[in-house]
């Protein structure tokens, strides 16, 4: 087959759209390694064109940014990316089989001329765009674009031929929304991406049967801090939960792009003495490193849909998780197992921390069961054999 995939976010970026792009990337193009992929992509992402060694099925097309006529015409046309006049020339003479899309912005505008053109279409839906655009923007730019937003992703919803959702909450939220749609929807979740060697083992080589051995009980908290949504749990946290947690316990910050105004308030919180330790690790150089050295995952976003991808850095390290109920959305099946505590109050939060101090302590949690949970629901593998099988 000829395949047009069409890539909003960068592979290689840091950050869950990013990761969740990659992973699909490598998915779709290791299930039909004997077909052919033109992948627009911004060209800016294309740093080194070693990349082409990675992907021998796919040839990159590079698409630069639209002019600021365009841009400023937005707010009209509803046009919301760069890709649209290269893509539709692409599509009228490349004679595509199938077009994905890596976002429900890009197909919106498209899906119709696929239509016309029976290009068969497939469309991943990062999150329920609208509610994360309302929830992640300021009010000027949703007055301008927020109705532009929801067309396309209905459009997309209702005209591509597979529709692919990270949570069965997003794909229940679509339907409450746009309606019933007769086109497939697949909740594949979210999973690793390629790597050489055996993607499902521990990784570190180190026994992971208990709890560290801290002094301190470390709780985490990781991810963008510098954005909207992750802003807002961490304030939440720190306004709200912090008083829940021990105070001879230690709570370490780390991701990227923490603004002044948020380590001033550290400060001051642990001069206050009122409360655990917080420490922020600002743009840290291996996420993972500090994931692994602590006990608890927490995820205090409450904000925006889709699947929260930094809850997965937890899981990985087979660390207990502690999720805001918006971010506890798509891992219904590690609550099940007594993996993750959701939580919707300072009540819950502070009940469900104790319940998870209580099993620490009694080393009735077991990091290698929650890590080997994991790594079967992320297999890189599993979801390759589930695209094989869906995609006909």
């Amino acid at each position: 087959m000829n395949i047009l995939y069409i890539l909003r976010h960068n592979p290689w970026g840091i950050g869950g759209g990013c990761y969740a792009c990659r992973c699909y990337l490598d998915a779709f193009t290791t299930a039909f390694p004997n077909d052919h992929f033109d992948v627009c992509i911004c060209k800016e992402y294309i740093l080194d064109e070693s990349v082409n060694a990675d992907y021998p099925n796919v040839t990159f097309i590079k698409v630069g940014e639209r002019s600021k006529f365009s841009k400023l015409l937005s707010p009209f046309t509803g046009i919301l990316h760069r890709f649209y006049k290269t893509t539709r020339l692409l599509l009228i003479h490349g004679g595509y089989d199938y077009c994905i899309f890596d976002h429900n912005s890009i197909a919106g505008s498209l899906v119709g001329l696929c239509k016309r053109l029976g290009v068969r279409t497939i469309v991943i839906n990062h999150n329920c765009e609208a509610e994360y655009y309302r929830d992640n923007h300021d009010w000027l730019h949703r007055a301008l674009f927020l109705r532009h937003v929801k067309s396309a992703e209905k459009k997309s919803y209702l005209g591509c031929d597979y529709n692919l959702f990270l949570t069965e909450e997003d794909r229940e939220q679509f339907g409450q929304l746009y309606g019933h749609s007769e086109t497939q929807s697949i909740v594949t979740g979210c999973f690793e991406f390629k790597r050489n060697g055996n993607n499902n083992g521990n990784g570190d080589g180190n026994d992971n049967s208990g709890p560290n051995e801290n002094e301190k009980l470390k709780l985490v908290i990781s991810g963008t801090i510098g954005n909207v949504q992750n802003m807002d749990g961490i304030q939440f946290f720190l306004k709200e939960l912090l008083d829940c947690a021990p105070k001879t316990a230690e709570v370490v910050i780390a991701g990227k792009n923490p603004p002044e105004e948020l380590t001033r308030q550290i400060d001051e919180l642990n001069r206050s003495g009122r409360y655990a330790t917080v420490s922020l690790i600002a743009n840290p150089a291996n996420i993972t490193e500090i994931v692994n050295g602590c006990d608890i995952f927490v995820c205090p976003t409450r904000l925006g849909g889709g699947l929260k991808l930094r809850v997965m850095d937890g899981l990985r390290a087979g660390l207990p998780v502690i999720a805001h109920k918006v971010s506890a959305r798509g891992y219904s099946e590690f609550e099940k197992h007594g993996f993750l505590w959701a939580f919707d109050s300072k009540q819950e939060f502070a009940a469900a921390l104790s319940d998870v101090i209580q099993l620490i302590r009694s080393k009735g949690l077991n990091r290698n069961d929650i890590q080997d949970f994991a790594n079967k629901q992320f297999s890189f593998e599993g979801k390759v054999e589930m695209l094989k099988n869906t995609i006909v």
